[in-house]
């Protein structure tokens, strides 16, 4: 169960092209709630510079556009400290965010694309659809620790060979096929 449970998470977390669930098309997720409900201006004039979250109207809004609904706990979903949703649109803003190694970072496109508002919209349903697990894997959690676990001392010792690095060479990185 708890397997499964990973693979349902692989295969949202890669946007369907993972643990694809028999029946399920490699590369699509299932649809959510969210609907672009006044499309985002496809116009260099009104590509969008800002985003904002109404959580009374459950509405997300990006530039001249909206999304809906959008539940607050979608808006809210971070990993490790990242907002998961406003890190996406800030890469996409017309003023992008985020960190920039090298000038070709400065080249980004000229509009919004319907392809970006797919890929939020994708976004947003696998959001909903892992916060829908989240009742789940409490009660497996619960399962696993009232049922017969074993003790870590228990598992067979790892031997010293296992525990070095990789070699590491300048010219290739670590080799990860030599002992």
């Amino acid at each position: 169960q708890v397997a499964e449970a990973g693979r349902k998470l692989i295969w949202l977390h890669t946007y369907g092209e993972r643990m694809v669930p028999n029946g399920e098309k490699p590369g699509q997720v299932p649809k959510g709630e969210a609907r672009c409900t006044v499309a985002v201006p496809d116009t260099p004039d009104d590509y969008p510079e800002t985003f904002d979250y109404n959580p009374s109207q459950r509405t997300l809004i990006v530039g001249d556009g909206k999304f809906a609904p959008v539940s607050p706990q979608v808006w809210a979903f971070e990993v490790s400290g990242l907002k998961v949703v406003q890190s996406w649109l800030a890469y996409r803003m017309k003023n992008r965010s985020g960190k920039k190694s090298s000038p070709l970072d400065d080249i980004g496109p000229e509009r919004w694309t319907a392809e970006f508002t797919a890929e939020l919209l994708r976004l947003l349903w696998i959001l909903e659809h892992t916060l829908a697990t989240y009742p789940g894997q409490a009660g497996l959690l619960d399962r696993v620790l009232t049922s017969e676990l074993f003790k870590a001392e228990e598992l067979p010792s790892v031997p010293a060979e296992a525990r070095k690095a990789p070699r590491i060479h300048a010219d290739r990185g670590p080799d990860l096929f030599e002992s």
